[in-house]
């Protein structure tokens, strides 16, 4: 294995790995810094704000012989068992930005069910088709007494810790926001779907929930977004390959476009946006966003486009990659002002409408 790359945007870094609910194994399907022998795989994943369900689609090429690389070279991956339920963890980004580790996880996800197929006559493919919390959320069970004198954050931790298919979640941001000291009076008895409990406590504290890659979130809708993690800008042709000048970076793929909303846009790929709680945000230098034609007059029952912002708040992540192709892009989706989104969702709750 040769050494990593120091050149920002050059050398990707990424692996896949899937771990088996049966045996508890995992098999390092692929890795690499510059190893050519590691196995192609190629991935689109989609994170999208309050979605009930996450989508990846992993697809492993010419996987029907001896994995060439990694902690599990010279296994038939064939003769590995994959099936639904297993773990698949994908991450991805650049050698310069992670030296000698790995990036961030991009999915973190059971598997729904596998294809196999050939894809031009030449390529056999193995596809992992993976749907994020489903068996968290519609195929989970609890059959649990919580004791008196409980406030909703220990409810919360309760049902994730009792539930048939243990439900992660992140202690300390979730306790940040069920701040209610009022404790139950008498114990109380759960039995069915613990997802419908958790939306519950939700519900009364006027809050959003989703699951992310990871864990059960919750969203404040008075405080629904998090810090500024990226502004980014076009490489200039005449300054070389894309880098980063100070909070900039330069790595726009085409040009934003605005929506009704806000904009969408595509960068190289940046596993440190993601959809949170609170949501990240971005920025992108509003000279290179193409403005979105206003209709005069304004139909009626429309609203002209909102206006271009400073920043905007990250509700939609896709990725996409090809570790041996051109693709490896991050497609996001920002709206300047949660609140309309909340509209649309069709969610009545009382949101801090100057966000």
């Amino acid at each position: 294995m040769s050494a990593t790359s120091t050149t920002p945007f050059f050398g990707r870094a990424y692996s896949l790995s899937v771990k088996s609910q049966t045996t508890g194994d995992t098999v390092i399907i692929s890795s690499d810094t510059f190893e050519p022998e590691a196995l192609r795989f190629t991935f689109d994943i989609q994170q999208v704000a309050w979605s009930e369900f996450w989508h990846g689609e992993i697809a492993i090429y010419n996987a029907n012989g001896p994995i060439p690389s990694g902690p599990n070279a010279g296994q038939d991956l064939y003769n590995l068992i994959i099936s639904e339920g297993d773990i698949v963890t994908v991450c991805a980004g650049y050698q310069a930005d992670y030296p000698g580790g790995t990036p961030p996880a991009i999915w973190t996800g059971p598997v729904f069910y596998t294809i196999q197929d050939r894809l031009d006559v030449v390529d056999q493919r193995l596809i992992l088709h993976c749907v994020l919390a489903r068996a968290l959320t519609v195929q989970n069970f609890m059959n649990a007494t919580l004791p008196l004198r409980s406030t909703n954050f220990s409810q919360a931790k309760f049902i994730a810790e009792n539930a048939k298919t243990p439900i992660n979640i992140n202690s300390s941001q979730v306790k940040s926001i069920l701040t209610s000291t009022t404790q139950l009076p008498r114990g109380k008895s759960y039995f069915g779907n613990p997802h419908n409990y958790l939306q519950s406590i939700a519900d009364q504290n006027n809050l959003l929930s989703f699951f992310d890659s990871h864990t059960w979130n919750i969203n404040d809708l008075g405080k629904p977004l998090g810090s500024l993690i990226a502004t980014y800008a076009p490489v200039n042709p005449q300054g070389g390959p894309p880098v980063r000048i100070g909070n900039v970076t330069l790595s726009l793929i085409g040009q934003p476009q605005q929506t009704q909303l806000g904009v969408d846009f595509r960068v190289l790929l940046d596993p440190n946006v993601q959809v949170v709680a609170p949501l990240n945000q971005v920025a992108v230098m509003l000279q290179y966003v193409r403005q979105a034609p206003i209709a005069f007059p304004v139909p009626q029952g429309s609203t002209p486009p909102r206006p271009l912002a400073n920043q905007y708040a990250v509700i939609g992540v896709r990725f996409t990659g090809d570790t041996r192709g051109n693709a490896w892009y991050s497609d996001i989706t920002g709206i300047s002002q949660v609140q309309d989104m909340l509209l649309l969702l069709g969610v009545s709750k009382q949101s801090d409408t100057s966000q």
